[in-house]
């Protein structure tokens, strides 16, 4: 749990304290350390766009939200994040799960793992991508960044990083 422990002390250490999470394999580390964490909020929802709904009012209640999801959910979020988070000038930290990148063994996550960054390059949305532990060192700036422009900003943590996560 060394790699979801650096992860939640970084995002804790930029303020992040309202998490929610879409279930994923790779994430059930910080899942379990949120849980068991009563100084913050966390809850499970169902779906990655109505957790977007969530965050913003999370926002708007004093709180800066964190969703935890795989890259798949960035698909099923393009208009909550378009019409609602970066409409009103949200700040929310997307904690994403880059499935499909080498390592995965399930084929079907490919697809998604091939545009994710096109996706949130279209977006503009700016993109701290961790393939070592060393880069969950810049978590802080990111949201940071997002706090000052008041936008979203995503933090994509590569399958091999994840999976290793003991």
């Amino acid at each position: 749990m060394k790699i979801s422990k650096k992860i939640i002390k970084n995002l804790k250490m930029g303020g992040v304290n309202f998490y929610l999470s879409v279930p994923c394999k790779l994430l059930a580390n910080m899942i379990e350390i949120l849980e068991k964490d009563k100084s913050i909020y966390y809850s499970s929802v169902p779906r990655e766009e109505e957790g977007m709904g969530i965050c913003a009012g999370a926002y708007l209640g004093r709180k800066l939200p964190c969703i935890m999801m795989q890259n798949t959910g960035l698909g099923n979020s393009v208009n909550a994040i378009v019409s609602l988070l970066q409409l009103y000038n949200l700040p929310v930290i997307f904690l994403v799960s880059y499935r499909g990148m080498p390592g995965e063994q399930v084929s079907a996550q490919g697809g998604m793992a091939k545009i994710t960054k096109e996706i949130l390059d279209t977006l503009k949305i700016p993109t701290l991508h961790c393939s070592t532990e060393k880069d969950l060192d810049n978590i802080k700036t990111y949201t940071d960044h997002a706090k000052i422009m008041e936008s979203p900003v995503a933090i994509l943590c590569d399958f091999q990083l994840m999976k290793d996560d003991k």
